[in-house]
């Protein structure tokens, strides 16, 4: 059998598997992507990424591209609206960008960016820069061992061959086949109803009086209906509860129902609507089950659950596509650092340490936003309430063996186990576990945010008292193999806004270690004599270098015949709902 080599090996071509191909490939790791589909899909589905996601998107040169696509471009006073109708009086309304998501927080604007279109930019940056993807591709079986992971895949012709790998990404959605295999369950309250949707095109400038609508949330036909602009054509995109009723299954629905579902939304019984076909097909309506549930983990040996594959969130407050390419993110730099040497396998377990605690508050979120935004009954609430909309974007914090709290000053977070942090934006000071704070500065004369710094690399940020922390940290990086940035307040980094030192992110007198994700790692608030040798032990306890020794490099994958145990059961994948 014809055997293909690669360091990681994808499943699922959503946004998260492709994601995770581009984030790998600018960390230089080999990626083959399979998908089971022989074409990408056509519908809009997941319609937002929110800042943060974004300007994770900048680093990789994507961020332009991604807002010139945007269906709807981000207009001032875009509104979210609750209501029995369109044409009915609201309940409320709120501007779909809070005035509070301004320059001062992100250098990057929200993405209203339909999931196909996002799908294609993410699917040529990964080809062009040297990801294999390959569609009508089915992973049929997977064999993890000690070494790696060999993969059965079934091609669309019937052929079959395997492909040889370090690591295995889990990314194929809700109805994961690698979840299902590895025999990991699921958390949550499970599935919260069913859906439809579909795309129609009528000209609701009577219902809107002048309103610009960018999400509006509506009683009928059934509570929980949501109308989203699908371009500024007059085209609109539809989706509803749904139970089948007079024995019409969703997937029967015809354009006759489609119709007056249309109109019983916006409230005008006549309105002319043209229903569009969604498919190649002519299919015109898709179903979609809205669940809540978080698997009890994101790692199993050499394979990592990603995007839906580990956590299922209502779309009640756009967080399912960021929390998904924020996981491909996360996971992305920590397997370049082990498979290049600079990391032990203990950076790996700080992955599904993170991500967990994230999507377990994320859905609880979301929970809480289906709740508000629809006025519907949710079961499973968080007795805690919601917290702001801003921190769940940009405050979450990170528990885990890959960041350091202990040598910190300025405010600490505190949190439950298993949740952590939400940080209000305006609070962020350097914590460890957050993300740096955006701030305006010259780095070595170029103009860019603190966000951009630390491009696939470790930053240090050190106070305008005390130059000799870089000289420390330089010389702890050369010994353990790991490229560091360094940049001192007053020198080389200028801070144009006065946001770092003199908000006391920076100490004066300290340091601030940053992470290729730009999260903070670890911070000192000065006594730098008695520092300068344990900036070595921080980046091999972050790293997982026990004894700061350098782990064994792992070389080139081996071949699928060369394996720790051959007689390793084989994982016969099968479609299957989430365990409960």
């Amino acid at each position: 059998m014809r055997v293909d080599n690669v360091q990681v090996l994808i499943a699922g071509a959503g946004l998260t598997g492709l994601s995770a191909a581009v984030f790998l490939r600018e960390h230089g790791v080999s990626v083959t992507l399979v998908e089971r589909r022989r074409v990408p899909l056509r519908h809009p589905r997941s319609r937002t990424v929110n800042p943060r996601t974004v300007e994770l998107f900048r680093r990789t040169g994507l961020d332009q591209s991604i807002l010139a696509a945007c269906a709807i471009q981000d207009r001032p006073g875009a509104l979210l609206i609750r209501a029995e109708t369109l044409a009915g009086p609201e309940q409320w309304r709120r501007t779909v960008v809070p005035e509070s998501v301004s320059d001062d927080i992100s250098p990057s604007p929200w993405a209203f960016i339909d999931q196909d279109k996002l799908e294609d930019l993410l699917r040529e940056r990964a080809v062009e820069r040297g990801a294999d993807i390959r569609f009508g591709a089915e992973l049929a079986a997977f064999r993890p061992d000690q070494c790696g992971v060999t993969a059965d895949i079934r091609a669309v012709d019937g052929s079959r061959y395997a492909v040889r790998a370090r690591y295995l990404v889990g990314a194929d959605g809700h109805g994961s086949r690698v979840r299902t295999a590895l025999g990991i369950p699921a958390d949550g309250v499970g599935v919260l109803g069913d859906t439809v949707t579909f795309l129609f095109e009528a000209d609701l400038s009577a219902a809107l009086a002048g309103r610009q609508l960018q999400v509006g949330h509506l009683d009928r036909p059934a509570p929980g209906t949501v109308l989203i602009p699908h371009n500024d054509a007059g085209q609109w995109v539809f989706s509803s509860p749904y139970q089948s009723t007079a024995g019409v299954p969703a997937a029967s629905l015809t354009k006759r129902h489609c119709v007056a579902m249309v109109r019983a939304a916006v409230g005008d019984p006549r309105l002319p609507v043209a229903v569009i076909p969604q498919l190649d097909d002519d299919t015109l309506v898709l179903t979609y089950q809205i669940s809540a549930q978080v698997a009890r983990r994101f790692r199993d040996g050499r394979v990592f659950l990603a995007g839906d594959a580990a956590h299922v969130m209502p779309p009640a407050g756009a967080f399912g596509a960021s929390t998904g390419i924020q996981d491909a993110h996360n996971l992305a730099w920590k397997l370049a650092a082990v498979l290049t040497g600079q990391a032990g396998d203990g950076l790996l377990d700080s992955y599904a340490q993170e991500r967990w605690q994230v999507a377990r508050f994320t859905l609880a979120q979301a929970l809480w936003q289906m709740r508000e935004r629809t006025g519907r009954e949710v079961p499973g609430l968080s007795p805690d309430g919601p917290a702001d909309y801003d921190s769940v974007v940009f405050g979450q914090r990170y528990r885990s063996s890959a960041v350091i709290a202990g040598e910190t000053a300025g405010p600490e977070s505190g949190g439950r186990p298993g949740q952590p942090a939400a940080v209000s934006p305006a609070e962020l000071r350097g914590q460890p576990g957050t993300r740096i704070r955006h701030a305006a500065v010259l780095a070595d004369g170029v103009r860019l945010s603190t966000v951009d710094l630390p491009a696939g690399r470790f930053v240090l940020i050190v106070g305008s008292g005390c130059a000799q922390w870089r000289g420390a940290c330089d010389r702890a990086a050369a010994r353990l193999g790991v490229p560091v940035d360094g940049y001192q307040l007053g020198d080389n980094l200028c801070d144009l806004g006065g946001l770092l030192e003199g908000h006391d992110v920076v100490p004066p007198h300290g340091a601030l270690l940053i992470r290729p994700d730009g999260i903070v790692a670890w911070r000192s608030a000065g006594a730098p004599t008695a520092q300068w040798d344990a900036i070595e032990a921080v980046l091999a306890r972050i790293l997982g270098r026990d004894g700061f020794g350098r782990p064994e490099k792992p070389g080139k994958p081996r071949e699928a015949e060369d394996v720790e145990d051959p007689e390793a059961p084989v994982t016969a994948l099968g479609r299957r709902e989430w365990a409960s």
